[in-house]
């Protein structure tokens, strides 16, 4: 009898630790699904956040404008555009070779000077007004500074509807406006200075190339 119980004893023994192994490998498995359950909501929320972020980026700025393309031909070091820009400032079309200077300009430049800028991802911001607004340029600065330094594609630069170079007739137009930003096909015009508008629409276009493809 007493081997009996003793038996017994070990059976019952040997079942409550199967039971306990069995337990302890669902709770396990148990949480290995919830790990891969959180997984895998973290990577959907992460996917998301890309997807919202991406069509952010691809919303146009308030108050932007968008111009048709007018080209990329390439013309003459300090000839006139052969063709009258569809924007003021232009926003493409017939351009210079050559790049104008990233950074700040205190003297005017040849619209097709900086539409060359434009096509190769840069943002060019104008002011216009007859006075020379130091308060302006100096808000502007201070804005587009941080871009400078780090190497992105701006421009900053007075428009002057009186510039002329040699009694020509004049190279720059009146800009209806006293700041106006511009990209490739887009424009964004100002009358006060709108740190908000300004950077979104540098964020926004500012690095993406438009030369031909193919």
């Amino acid at each position: 009898m007493a081997k009996s119980g003793e038996a017994a004893q070990v059976l019952q023994g040997g079942r409550s630790r199967k039971a306990a192994l069995r337990e302890q490998a669902a709770r396990r498995k148990r949480k290995q699904n919830l790990m891969l359950i959180g997984g895998g909501a973290a990577l959907v929320l992460l996917i998301a956040a890309f997807v919202v972020a991406g069509v952010l980026r691809q919303r146009p700025v308030a108050g932007e404008e968008r111009y048709a393309a007018q080209g990329n031909l390439h013309i003459t070091f300090g000839s006139t555009s052969p063709v009258a820009y569809n924007s003021t400032p232009p926003t493409s079309g017939p351009h210079y070779e050559t790049l104008a200077a990233w950074g700040v300009h205190t003297e005017p430049v040849r619209y097709e000077h900086l539409v060359h800028n434009l096509e190769d991802g840069g943002v060019v911001i104008y002011y216009q007004c007859a006075d020379g607004c130091p308060e302006l340029v100096e808000q502007l600065s201070a804005i587009v500074d941080p871009y400078f330094r780090t190497g992105r594609n701006v421009v900053m630069a007075p428009n002057d509807p009186a510039w002329t170079i040699g009694g020509s007739e004049p190279l720059h137009r009146d800009m209806g406006a006293s700041i106006a930003l511009a990209a490739w096909q887009r424009l964004l015009t100002m009358d006060e200075v709108d740190e908000a508008a300004i950077r979104a629409f540098i964020e926004r276009y500012e690095g993406i190339d438009h030369h031909p493809r193919g």
